[in-house]
């Protein structure tokens, strides 16, 4: 089955070099893990939510604002995909995130057969 680790971080949180560093190294082992695993299925970090551009329905019309859907201190940080048996695995997964300060929700992505021809 496959899940979403939504990564949400506090964008306030500010890290000094050698600690991103830290942080980066052992974020780099976990995708690693994942990968030799084989449940590993994509994942990035996004740039902060104050680059987020939204589109909310207004009228029939659709309107394009700046700035993230809702105004937060946390912000989703990044996700990751992977392939697992079942929930209990992905809870698993989802402690091993080496960002101890972050939290990490977990979502089971719904699976359309019907859309199997394309990249969504």
């Amino acid at each position: 089955m496959k899940y979403v680790l939504l990564l949400i971080r506090n964008e306030e949180t500010v890290l000094d070099d050698a600690t991103r560093a830290t942080k980066y190294a052992a974020i780099d082992e976990w995708f690693g893990e994942l990968s030799r695993d084989g449940k590993l299925r994509g994942g990035e970090e996004l740039q902060p939510s104050n680059t987020a551009t939204t589109i909310r329905p207004n009228e029939g019309r659709p309107l394009v604002t700046d700035g993230p859907f809702m105004e937060s201190k946390e912000n989703v940080a990044g996700f990751v995909t992977i392939d697992v048996a079942d929930l209990d695995e992905a809870i698993a997964i989802a402690k091993r995130w080496p960002y101890e300060d972050q939290i990490v929700e977990i979502r089971p992505v719904v699976d359309h057969p019907e859309l199997s021809n394309h990249p969504v």
